[in-house]
């Protein structure tokens, strides 16, 4: 997918990059753009360092323009074929010296091994001679190990992010994968501190809870020691006005509405005795 990247996927306002696309090639060694891994394209995020590591990167070696064939190299029998296979043009911000396109499977082999060989990390077990035009080179053969292979900066990025404390769910997004349970299955053992986060979330002092007749005034829009609703006169909410006396003495001595009324916020059949904070109210 790296060598695939053009210059208009990087959002560097938003902190963005967009995968749209890869670049493949084929058995007869034809280039082509397709879908990232999975068939679907998808965001990441794109850190400061990274976007100006991208931009130092541009101003040195800009972008190429290559015109490729979607999907597959073949040239098409059919008219849906010529749709479904219509070459598009995208930048590239990875080249080769010469300006062209780079073969994964070659740049793995000619730079990315010897690297790791150069650092330590990989071991030269022979020697490799071919001859081009006339002039003879010599390879140097490495060991094979998959674990070495450029794929591996895929995993190194996910166990990254996970080992910082991030989000399962977004790690297996930026992936590309089916399910966070494909992300969980590789990358489970690089989680040792979600078990202590949340020990730690368990330790702290639990919040304080408010009384039981403060979480019913506030239901039923009172002080919470009568169950009256606002237009009752409770004192604790001065709402302007006064009720009928007649309607508050047969408040106070009818039960409480039912659940039909109240949404069961208050059992049902209880009666409710004189609000002490009731405010004095007169006949109309």
């Amino acid at each position: 997918m790296t060598f695939g990247l053009g210059e208009e996927d990087f959002d560097f306002n938003a902190g963005v990059v967009h995968i749209p696309r890869q670049l493949r090639w084929d058995s007869k060694g034809r280039p082509y753009f397709c879908l990232p891994k999975g068939g679907k394209t998808r965001d990441a995020p794109l850190s400061p360092n990274l976007a100006k590591g991208v931009q130092d990167h541009l101003r040195r070696f800009p972008s190429v323009a290559y015109t490729l064939p979607w999907r597959n190299p073949e040239p098409p029998t059919t008219e849906l074929e010529a749709r479904q296979r219509k070459p598009i043009t995208v930048r590239l911000i990875l080249s080769t010296s010469h300006g062209n396109r780079i073969n994964p499977s070659m740049w793995n082999k000619r730079s990315w091994r010897p690297t790791l060989a150069a650092a330590g990390l990989l071991k030269a077990i022979g020697e490799k001679v071919a001859t081009h035009g006339g002039r003879v080179r010599r390879y140097p053969v490495y060991e094979l190990s998959r674990a070495d292979m450029f794929h591996v900066l895929r995993h190194t990025y996910a166990n990254t992010q996970l080992e910082a404390g991030e989000s399962l769910v977004s790690v297996s997004e930026w992936l590309g994968h089916a399910s966070p349970q494909t992300t969980l299955k590789h990358y489970a053992h690089f989680m040792p501190g979600a078990g202590k986060r949340g020990l730690a979330k368990c330790r702290r002092s639990p919040p304080t809870t408010p009384e039981r007749s403060t979480v019913i005034g506030a239901a039923l829009g009172c002080c919470g020691r009568c169950g009256r609703t606002r237009w009752g006169q409770c004192r604790a909410l001065p709402v302007p006005g006064h009720a009928p006396a007649s309607v508050l003495d047969r408040w106070q001595t009818w039960p409480r509405p039912g659940p039909w009324f109240n949404k069961g916020r208050v059992p049902h059949g209880r009666r409710a005795g004189p609000c002490p904070n009731r405010r004095p109210t007169g006949g109309r």
